[in-house]
């Protein structure tokens, strides 16, 4: 595994082209935002490590079991944020190989509840940008609730 540490900036340009306002929060061992446009699933954000690694398995033990904890509490966050019927979180990094989350928020109103998003329309999933208020609210929402189980469970958080 190398040392390397991205950037958020990197990181959130090269999953899905977010930028800043996306942005949620840093925790230690990773970068938390909100996917620019997937927002049909409302809170539907990525989570990823500081440090490179392909693979969860060649983070050193204590960094791999501390990354695991925090996308927990992101995964808690967003579930107690939006209130969905069910999360879904994924790690795949093939289009960029690198350790890094989908966490997914499903509701009852989906068109297909029961199977994977990926057997949705892509367009569908992918095409849904919130306006620059509605992001704001999401965000807001997020931050405020992922700062309350950090609090919680002492877990260093920085928004800005």
């Amino acid at each position: 595994m190398s040392a390397e540490i991205h950037s958020r900036e990197a990181s959130m340009a090269h999953v899905d082209g977010a930028d800043d306002r996306h942005f949620v929060a840093e925790l230690e061992t990773g970068y938390l935002w909100l996917s620019r446009n997937r927002q049909y699933f409302r809170g539907y954000c990525f989570f990823a490590a500081r440090q490179q690694a392909r693979e969860l398995h060649e983070m050193p033990a204590e960094l791999r079991s501390r990354h695991l904890m925090e996308m927990s509490l992101v995964t808690e966050a967003v579930q107690l944020a939006f209130n969905p019927k069910k999360m879904n979180v994924a790690f795949f990094g093939n289009l960029w190989a690198h350790v890094h989350w989908n966490i997914i928020p499903r509701y009852g109103t989906d068109p297909l509840p029961e199977d994977s998003i990926w057997t949705l329309d892509r367009k569908l999933i992918e095409s849904h940008f919130l306006t620059d208020e509605e992001l704001e609210i999401v965000r807001t929402k997020l931050r405020r609730t992922l700062s309350q189980l950090c609090e919680r469970d002492r877990v260093t958080v920085t928004l800005a």
